[in-house]
């Protein structure tokens, strides 16, 4: 008997548990089942909300069809016992299920703002090498039509509008710049000569060298402005310094010191990116005065001193010249000689 009881027992609690299973697996369909265990939790109030309400509506049943003998209760009764038993249980229920919700949301919008920001992350690394090579492509390109403005260069009798060319020399290309060296250089006594003809023919002449150096300047002004690391910049630039012959550099020096072809700007590139690093710069053993490019063209420590920027305790700030030997020797300490004269004059 007493086995014949626990077979029943058995079988009752797989049923309920095959039950249950199938149950569970509907609610899941239904639902939606999650990777984690939010809807087995969903599944456990459902159920126990199913159980609870279950049991409430038999309790009422059985004491409807009088099986206990003091059942008096009416339909009246019935409903108010149900509804009050009931109400309280699906409300708790409902505001459990809501902070779920809430839990589920709140996750899914992690996860959502994660997925988001690798997404934004690999866009953002797939577009730099697109910008690099944009800004290469740019690059080289301006480089090109640099060249090309370079070859087209010419100085003769021809071109020239007011000015004299003393030397009758005809050069085109990369030649021009050596004649109108030779052309500015007229007087070897005023050391200001050189600065002095040089405004004069950019003031009559402008045609000449003026669009290839506006050329110039809008590459160097291509790099300061790119989207690129400073490293990056420099190392075009020296790309860029690479392409300029000594004379070229001569007689770019001498551009950005002339008022009526540049205010700062151009020259302020030439100092950011050392673009007058490997001019031939020498200076006299007896004058104070500075030779530029292997033609002997001169100009003064005053105008060498535009393209330096100091600190206040005198060290060297940036400088078109870089490196430069004779820069380093004659020009950066500058500003600590007079600061070292003031001082010993107070004292």
């Amino acid at each position: 008997m007493v086995d014949n009881i626990k077979k029943i027992n058995l079988w009752i609690i797989k049923s309920i548990r095959s039950v249950d299973d199938t149950v569970c697996e509907q609610f899941e369909s239904v639902v939606g089942k999650s990777n984690d265990n939010t809807t087995k939790n969903l599944y456990k109030i459902f159920r126990f909300a199913l159980i609870a309400s279950f049991m409430v509506f038999l309790a009422n049943l059985l004491l409807r069809a009088d099986f206990l003998p003091s059942s008096d209760w009416k339909l009246g009764e019935f409903g108010d016992f149900f509804g009050g038993i009931i109400n309280p249980i699906l409300t708790f229920l409902m505001f459990i299920g809501l902070i779920i919700t809430i839990i589920v949301q709140k996750t899914e919008l992690a996860l959502a703002r994660e997925e988001f920001s690798r997404t934004a992350n690999s866009l953002h690394e797939q577009s730099q090498p697109s910008k690099k090579q944009v800004f290469e492509t740019t690059f080289f390109n301006l480089l090109r039509i640099h060249a090309d403005t370079l070859e087209s260069l010419k100085f003769n009798d021809k071109v020239l509008c007011c000015a004299l060319n003393i030397h009758e020399e005809d050069s085109v290309g990369r030649a021009v710049f050596s004649s109108i060296l030779s052309w500015i250089n007229t007087d070897e006594v005023d050391m200001k000569k050189s600065s002095e003809n040089y405004k004069s023919f950019q003031d009559t002449e402008n045609h000449v060298v003026g669009h290839y150096f506006r050329g110039l300047y809008q590459i160097l002004k291509f790099i300061d402005y790119s989207d690129i690391s400073k490293e990056e910049k420099e190392n075009y630039s020296r790309i860029l310094r690479a392409q300029l012959s000594t004379d070229e550099l001569a007689l770019l020096y001498f551009n950005c010191l002339c008022t009526s072809v540049d205010t700062g700007q151009f020259r302020n590139l030439l100092i950011e990116f050392k673009m007058l690093e490997h001019l031939n710069l020498g200076k006299e053993d007896f004058w104070e005065r500075f030779t530029l490019s292997g033609r002997v063209i001169y100009t003064i420590k005053e105008d060498l001193l535009n393209y330096i920027e100091f600190n206040d305790d005198g060290t060297v700030k940036r400088s078109a010249f870089g490196s430069n030997a004779v820069a380093s020797s004659h020009l950066y300490t500058h500003n600590k000689s007079i600061q070292q004269t003031a001082k010993a004059a107070a004292d």
